[in-house]
C-alpha cells in the first residue's frame, strides 16, 4: 500500500509516518515509479509505536528494545516498563502534594475570608517559605 493509504488505515499523517521511518521504526520499499510501499504489518508497526508513546517512551528509546532478529529484549522491556511505572508513580505523588496544597490553600482562604479578613502576611511568607517549586 501506498503513504496515503497506510495514513488512512493508521490515522497517522503521511509526514508523521515518513518520520517515523526517518527514525529507522518503519521500514518501506520503493516500488519502481519511486513511491513508498508499506504492507499491513505497517498498520501494525504505527500502533506499536504510537501504544510505546501512550506509555510515555520516546521516539528514541523504542527501536533499541529491538534485538538484531527482528525480536525484542524481554527483560530489556520489562525494566523499561518498570522505570515508567517509577515515573509514573513520582509523578502522582507530585500531583497528590499539589492537590493536598491547593485544598490547604483554599481552606485557609475560606475561613480567612469567612471572618471578613484577607489572608495575613505572615501566613503567606509562611507558605512561600514551605513550598518546594
Amino acid at each position: 500500500m501506498k503513504i496515503g493509504e497506510l495514513a488512512q488505515h493508521s490515522g497517522v499523517a503521511p509526514s508523521t509516518i515518513r518520520f517515523y521511518e526517518s527514525k529507522g521504526l518503519l521500514k518501506s520499499t520503493r516500488s519502481s515509479n519511486g513511491y513508498r510501499q508499506y504492507t499491513l504489518d505497517s498498520v501494525r508497526q504505527i500502533q506499536l509505536i504510537r501504544f510505546s508513546q501512550s506509555l510515555g517512551f520516546s521516539l528514541d528509546e523504542i527501536p533499541s528494545a529491538a534485538t538484531a532478529e527482528d525480536g525484542f529484549d524481554h527483560d530489556l522491556i520489562l525494566e523499561r516498563l518498570e522505570g515508567k511505572r517509577q515515573e509514573a508513580a513520582a509523578l502522582l505523588e507530585q500531583i497528590q502534594r499539589k492537590a493536598d496544597r491547593l485544598n490547604s490553600l483554599i481552606t485557609l482562604l475560606n475561613e480567612n475570608w469567612a471572618e471578613g479578613q484577607c489572608l495575613p502576611a505572615q501566613t503567606l511568607t509562611d507558605l512561600l517559605d514551605e513550598a518546594n517549586y
